[in-house]
């Protein structure tokens, strides 16, 4: 069983996972993560003598923390949650790259250092579909459905993150999933697009 929870494709699905999700979140999987080592809940992360022990520090858990609760309160405020979006899209491939060395922290050098590679593309990946998604929602609804498509967001990070911890092939399927909806979204702007110029011909 250890190649399901213990192995090192175990430990980079979960950190592709964790990725993916701070492409959503930049704080709270981070937050969370934090909190998951210090405590040792389910046995998932070992970070004692890596550089990543200091998300274990109670202050930085603090301070990530209170840093989460202001990106969901400023996502659920109009124009401030677009504006964020554009702030926050730097800031989530970061916490993409250190979530995913979190997870492989126990590793050799190179594989740490692509795995937080890997991370901050994963995070940036989902940043980007998040930015095709939810501005056609908002065109359609005017708006109105931005608040609940956030609330969403925010239950998908944090349940998603102990999920995810749990059980880390779920990473990879949401890594796929990701790659999945942007591939969907971008073969449809291409349709609409070739359509249009047909159209003026």
């Amino acid at each position: 069983m250890d190649v399901f929870f213990d192995s090192l494709a175990a430990l980079t699905a979960m950190g592709a996972g964790l990725s993916s999700l701070s492409g959503l979140r930049a704080f709270l999987p981070l937050a969370l993560v934090g909190l998951i080592s210090r405590f040792e809940l389910f046995g998932a992360f070992d970070l004692a003598g890596t550089p990543f022990a200091i998300l274990e520090n109670p202050w930085v858990i603090g301070i990530l923390l209170t840093l989460a609760i202001l990106e969901i309160v400023a996502d659920l405020v109009p124009l401030v949650d677009s504006l964020q979006d554009v702030v926050a899209g730097p800031l989530r491939m970061l916490a993409g790259a250190i979530i995913f060395g979190a997870s492989l922290a126990q590793q050799d050098t190179a594989v740490l250092v692509a795995g937080m590679v890997g991370g901050g593309a994963l995070a940036g990946a989902t940043h980007a579909a998040k930015g095709i998604i939810r501005p056609g929602a908002t065109a359609v609804s005017g708006g109105t459905a931005n608040p609940f498509i956030s609330v969403f967001e925010d239950l998908f990070a944090f349940f998603g993150t102990f999920l995810v911890v749990l059980l880390p092939i779920l990473g990879l399927l949401l890594v796929l999933f990701v790659l999945f909806v942007i591939y969907r979204v971008r073969r449809r702007r291409r349709r609409k697009y070739k359509g249009l110029r047909i159209l003026k011909e």
